[in-house]
Order: structure tokens, then sequence, then C-alpha cells
């Protein structure tokens, strides 16, 4: 894309619409990149093993009836069109039936039909490739794939859209074949040929009885879980097989400690602090020590982003709310609602006091991990629930906790052993943890209404107009805020609602659980399967 170069100042047209957004800091990638390092190849909406499976089987038969028929070279119309059938039965059959998990495209308005048959392309349904597709980069196209994820397609240089299939994602289609072909009609009349076809409702209906992601084929499950994890690969963080399976054996060694179904914040939280359901501690194995410390680090970095991104809400709610436009003004609304004692601190500190007192119980990621499972420091998914629940009255003294959310992270970045990797990811344009620490820090003896305004100012309301600078593209602005005359006006009529992205443990666990890697119950809690204990 071509953008003319402004020659002169100019104004910015009057905006026509609300401004949204989920990154208006600029900090979302740092958290994915840590995510990526932690848990690699997924993402948080490939929760189903068997869209992998179809996938799979959609480039493997299409190859196999081009080789049928004697095509030698496939034309990309015949590919497109053959696949986009297939998601669309699979989508129609979502659609007439309640999943568990997300599933794109079911969503898609029903063409109309004639005699009652529907044709079975994109177009017709009103879907976009590039995000109601299972190939898609939000759903399951980056995960399928080789070198970045899970092994089972490989682009074809030089054919956009075409894949080979890996020797995993041969098996995996096969084994989804074998499945398919229980319906023998349907599978030679509607998914083994080329040639442009129309279905009804019922042919969707029967064959989600066949290849709905609820059930998985144990073929499926043990081609899968090789993919997934490896015991092995355990400890390695040189491979994404190995940074993989070593969180997965965190979760796994947290649930076999605790002996108990437990549900997803319980076992994040178990995997920062090793605690039994009793409260008391147990052990980690030195090959996933490091591993635990890097877990901690992304759920501090969790915990730095949701309270930067809801201080700036908090801007914003002063400002339409309260007609509060400048940010001293808004460090004494703050300071009538900052009581230290709520979080072990000393009253009438200095900024420098307030960091050094948690320094000390937080000299190492084990002190620091220690001194939350005695209390003498806060737990930091307590605090960012203390965030979230004032948050949603919309409770002027949210703040607080999110001040002090900053000040836990600028502790904990300043631990010894601190994964050097993950605390500096990010560096000063998304505001690392060891920046924000470095930042603070050099405040020196401020009071915490002094360090509060300047938290404001340079982390969340320059933060905001540099990010939103460096994503204008000379057409949509993504400013919230601006600087008149008179200060600070809000450019948007509500406040924003900053959400924790999820860190893909949930994704993890479900696909652990469908390949019988651990077990689920009714309720969504997972545990140790009593094959494996």
């Amino acid at each position: 894309m071509n953008i003319k170069v402004p020659q002169k100042p100019f104004f910015l047209p009057p905006l026509d619409r609300e401004n949204s957004g989920v990154d208006f800091l600029g900090l979302r990638q740092a958290n994915l990149d840590m995510m990526g390092e932690m848990i690699p190849s997924i993402n948080n909406v490939t929760s189903y093993i068997r869209p992998f499976s179809l996938l799979s089987w959609i480039y493997w038969k299409f190859h196999d009836l081009c080789k049928e028929d004697g095509i030698k070279e496939a034309n990309s119309d015949d590919l497109k069109f053959f696949r986009e059938r297939m998601e669309v039965l699979f989508t129609w059959g979502a659609s007439l039936h309640e999943t568990s998990e997300r599933i794109p495209g079911v969503s898609a308005t029903p063409p109309p039909d004639k005699d009652g048959v529907k044709p079975l392309t994109f177009d017709a349904w009103g879907r976009v490739q590039s995000s109601t597709s299972l190939i898609a980069a939000l759903w399951y196209g980056p995960a399928s794939k080789t070198v970045t994820g899970l092994g089972f397609l490989s682009p074809v240089p030089g054919r956009g859209g075409f894949f080979r299939v890996s020797s995993a994602g041969v098996a995996l289609a096969k084994a989804l074949d074998k499945k398919l072909r229980e319906d023998s009609e349907r599978y030679s009349s509607l998914l083994a040929t080329l040639d442009p076809v129309e279905a009804r409702e019922s042919d969707a209906i029967a064959l989600w009885s066949l290849w709905s992601p609820e059930t998985v084929e144990h073929e499926e499950m043990a081609i899968f879980s090789d993919a997934l994890t490896s015991e092995e690969a355990i400890g390695s963080t040189d491979t994404l097989l190995g940074k993989r399976s070593t969180t997965f054996a965190l979760a796994r060694h947290h649930l076999q400690q605790v002996g108990a179904a437990q549900s997803i914040p319980e076992i994040r939280r178990g995997m920062c602090f090793s605690v039994h359901s009793d409260g008391s501690t147990y052990v980690v194995p030195n090959s996933l020590e490091e591993c635990r410390r890097k877990w901690v680090a992304l759920q501090m970095r969790q915990l730095q982003r949701l309270s930067l991104e809801s201080l700036l809400s908090w801007c914003e709610d002063q400002i339409l709310r309260y007609d509060l436009v400048d940010p001293s003004a808004m460090a004494a609304r703050f300071k009538t609602s900052w009581t230290p004692a709520d979080y072990g601190l000393g009253e009438d500190q200095t900024l420098e006091n307030q960091i050094q007192e948690l320094d000390a119980k937080s000299r190492s990621v084990e002190e620091f991990i220690a001194s939350v499972n005695t209390n003498a420091l806060p737990d930091p998914f307590s605090v960012m629930a203390e965030i979230t629940e004032k948050f949603r009255p919309r409770d002027p003294e949210f703040a607080a906790p999110c001040f002090f959310g900053l000040l836990l992270c600028a502790a904990f970045a300043g631990a010894e052993n601190a994964p050097s990797n993950m605390v500096q990811l990010g560096t000063a344009p998304r505001l690392s943890l060891s920046v924000l620490r470095n930042r603070l820090n050099g405040l020196g003896d401020v009071t915490a209404a002094e360090a509060f305004e300047y938290i404001v100012e340079a982390m969340v309301i320059s933060q905001h107009f540099s990010t939103a600078v460096n994503r204008f593209d000379g057409r949509n602005q993504r400013l919230r805020l601006s600087i008149e005359e008179t200060g600070l006006t809000a450019l948007v009529s509500s406040p924003w609602q900053p959400t924790v992205t999820e860190d893909r443990l949930g994704t993890l666990l479900s696909l652990a659980a469908q390949s019988d890697l651990i077990a689920t119950t009714d309720d969504g809690e997972y545990l140790i399967s009593p094959r494996i204990a």
C-alpha cells in the first residue's frame, strides 16, 4: 500500500464511528511472544483435533483425486472450490449442533435454496477466507503448518494456497478418511469428487455425525499426541516441541501433585506457585524449574498489561464522568483511594521505599513464590481479580490495584534469576517488565501520587499517543484521547474495556485431553487420567 506523505500540517477528520480495538498501548505483541515461548504452534481457538485432521484430509484427498483424474497441474480454482465445499459442509453441520468450543463460520447466513438444495461455496454463504476459514491465520492455518506449527501441512513454494501433506498429516487424513467412508453414498457423491456439487441440510447433519470435532478416532489421538508433546523433549528449549512439551509437563506435574480435578485458572496458578489443594507446597523437578520461572514471568506480564490498559480506561472515565482533564488532578483523585496497608506496604512511604520493601521479599523468583505462598506478598492473580472486580462497576478506586500491580511487576523484574529473555521482551517500545522497573526506579524519592502522575503521563497517555501515531495508515486514526488547550479530551463516548488475552493454556489442555494425555470432567476441569496415574 502506498501512502501519500503529507507536505504540511493538517487536521485529522472528525471521528465518524467509535474507535475500537484491543491494543491501544501497543503492549499485546510482547504478551503474545511470551505465550509463543511457553506454548508455541497453537492459539486460543485451535481447541479441537478434528479440524487438523480435516485440513490434512482436504489437501491429501484433493491430490489423490487429481491423480485419479490424471490431472498433472492442479488448478487453484479447483482446489479453492474443493476446500470451500468441505468447510461449508463442516460448518453447516456445526451450526445445527451445539459445540463446546469455537468453530469459524458458524454464524454465516445460509443462502436461499432451490428444492431444498444449497450451494457449497464461500461466496454463497457470505464467508471470507481471511477470517472464517479453517486455514485462516486466525484459526488452524498457522497451527497446521510445518516450521512454526504442529507439522501437518507444508506450503508449496510459488503456489499460493497449495500445501503438501507431511507423513503425520497423511496419517491424520487417512484416519479421518476411514471414518468418512462409513457413509459410502455421501462419500462418493459429496466428498470424493472434483465436480461442483450441492447438498441438503440432511447431508450436513449426516456428515456431522462422522466428522464432529467432539469425537476423535483412536488413530487420530495417537498421531496428534506425538505432534503435540514428547517425553524426550521435556526440558529442552531449543525446539517448539520441547517448549510445548515442557510447559505441558509442568501442568501435568501440578495435576499429579494435586490428585484432583482442577479448573484452568486453578491449574494456571498452581503451575506458578506449586501448591496442593490444602495450601501446602510441593517440589518442582529440576527439569521444570526454568519453565516455571518463565511461566511466572508470563503471568506477571499479564498483570502489567492489564494494569496499564485499565489505567487508560480509568483516565477516559475520569474525563467523561468527572471532567478531570489534567493528570495532576487525576493523581489527586488516586491519592484518596491509595491505601498502602491494603497491599502490605507501610504508610507514607516514598516510591523508592515501597519498591525496596517489595524487592526484599523477591530477591529471586523462588523467594517471590515463597513470599506469595506465605502471604508476605499479595498474590498477583488476586490483584488481577481485584482490578477486574472493581472495573466492572467503574469503581473509581480500581486505579489503586492497577498502581500496586505495576509495583509488584517491577519487583519481580528485579529478581536475580528472573528469565532475562522474558522480562526484557518488548523493550522500551512495548514497555517490557525490565523497562517498567528501570523507569520506576529512576523516579527515586517521590510520593505515590507523583509516581502515579508519571505513570499516567509517560506509560499510559504518551504510550497511547505513540502507538496511535505509529499505526496511523493515512486514513483511520486510533486515538482515544487528544490534548486540547483546556487539557485532555476523550474522543470516545464510553471508556475502553480491556481484557486479559488468554495464554493458550486452555487450548493446550483441551488438545491434550482429546489426545488422552490427561482426562477431563463434564464441568470442564482437568485431572490426571486414571490410565496414566
